[in-house]
């Protein structure tokens, strides 16, 4: 991408800092700002301090880009930095990956901007990684109620994507498809991270398992979108998420070095 083709805007100081929060955005503008809100009352509430908030912001046609530049000054205490790409729009695990690269903070967490996840648990996943956790994985197959709150379509693709997990890999592996985790931005892109839709979240889960790290779990349920439009469609994420599940079972087998 040329140098031209990328808007940054912040109230950010240079400092170092000891978590990132991603936030990636394609048409939230009804969603954006309630987000923020949310994260700026959990920092109030838990004290948190050295973190910062980098929105990604896809090329959005709407005015997400616009009301982020409207809450910079509104939420100074969030750190908050935006970044706008342009076109080419390549999927949701490109813009991540741009995000990853130029956070500045030791740990990374992504953020749905449309209020899905339970942000509430990201003082306890900073806590674990800071006890020698290398990645925590917000689980929603921990507790039975929390997979009542996934819809049924794409639980039905997580019941053949765990029985394929199960086959491949002889262990039993609760979630490692939910986005919702916190890992080192350092050691992730040392592992090399190269999807470009959703499949990045199994990517970035099964180089950490596969490299040794450890890794814990969080049980949790996921919310539901109030308003909006999802971007996960499964007949386009599908091929993305096979392609993961069979690097990683050549890796684990020496067939083919996937890292």
């Amino acid at each position: 991408m040329r140098l031209g083709e990328e808007l940054r805007l912040t109230n950010y100081r240079e400092k170092e800092l000891e978590l990132t929060i991603l936030i990636p955005c394609l048409n939230e503008q009804d969603n954006i700002c309630e987000i923020l809100d949310d994260l700026n009352n959990l920092r109030n509430q838990h004290g948190l301090h050295s973190f910062e908030v980098l929105v990604l912001d896809d090329a959005s046609t709407d005015q997400t880009f616009q009301k982020c530049y409207d809450c910079i000054e509104k939420f100074p205490n969030l750190n908050l930095r935006v970044v706008r790409r342009f076109e080419p729009r390549r999927g949701y695990g490109a813009i991540v990956r741009f995000g990853i690269a130029n956070a500045r903070g030791k740990y990374c967490v992504p953020v749905a901007a449309d209020r899905v996840d339970p942000i509430d648990l990201i003082p306890d996943f900073l806590k674990r990684v800071r006890n020698g956790a290398d990645l925590v994985q917000c689980s929603r197959y921990l507790n039975p109620d929390d997979a009542a709150t996934i819809p049924f379509k794409y639980k039905f693709y997580q019941v053949i994507w765990r029985f394929l997990i199960r086959v491949l890999f002889a262990q039993e592996i609760r979630d490692s498809t939910y986005a919702f985790k916190i890992f080192s931005r350092v050691d992730v892109l040392a592992l090399g991270l190269d999807s470009n839709r959703f499949s990045i979240s199994p990517e970035i889960f099964f180089k950490v398992m596969l490299s040794g790290g450890k890794i814990e779990f969080v049980a949790a349920g996921q919310g539901v979108r109030q308003r909006g439009k999802s971007k996960f469609i499964f007949r386009r994420e599908g091929l993305g998420y096979g392609y993961v599940l069979a690097r990683a079972w050549l890796h684990k087998t020496r067939l083919m070095l996937w890292f």
